[in-house]
């Protein structure tokens, strides 16, 4: 993944978890060119489907919804 996608991505994020949605986030990369799995930590007082629009809003263009993992805890 080309570093300056990485930096979009990781500033959508970081954005989001200013705003209170998310706790924390990781990237995992299988390969060097293939997309990350993104893994949310959402923060307790947000429902799914209300973080899940909020984070296709955000990354749209840099993300596919297929690449989001939403954990509870």
């Amino acid at each position: 993944m080309a570093m300056d996608l990485h930096h979009a991505v990781t500033d959508a994020l970081e954005t989001i978890k200013a705003g209170g949605l998310i706790r924390k986030y990781s990237l995992t990369y299988l390969g060097r060119s293939e997309a990350p799995r993104i893994t949310i930590w959402k923060a307790a007082d947000v429902s799914d489907d209300e973080l899940r629009r909020k984070l296709v809003e955000s990354l749209a263009g840099l993300a596919a919804e297929s690449q989001l993992t939403i954990e509870k805890d």
